[in-house]
């Protein structure tokens, strides 16, 4: 029974009953594409993220906690807008970005690496 390729639409015969794609070089075309896509669409917020953790790596070295004001964090191109997840500190959700936790408090930002 023959089948078209899902990347390339050419026909061929499959030898597996699940072979979706003529060859292996295609298989990889395929998925390397679509993760391509899923990377561009994330890049935006991906990039932020990344930035921002460069950003506190670099001024939490070897420390546990420290305030910052938040125009300082600003004009080291830190992004409030983007975030990993929350977490519970105190019993109150807070901002964290990988594994550090962001307390906003007016224009001070404690910082606290956990």
């Amino acid at each position: 029974m023959k089948m078209n390729c899902q990347y390339s639409g050419e026909e061929f015969i499959p030898m597996r009953s699940n072979q979706k794609f003529a060859n292996s070089y295609n298989r990889i075309k395929y998925h390397n594409e679509k993760l391509k896509e899923i990377r561009e669409a994330r890049s935006s917020v991906d990039n932020k993220l990344h930035k921002n953790y460069c950003i506190l790596l670099a001024l939490m070295k070897g420390k546990a906690q420290e305030s910052f004001h938040k125009q300082f964090l600003i004009g080291k191109g830190y992004s409030f807008n983007v975030m990993t997840h929350y977490e519970l500190y105190e019993k109150i959700k807070r901002h964290a970005v990988y594994d550090f936790l962001i307390i906003e408090d007016g224009y001070s930002i404690c910082i606290i690496k956990y």
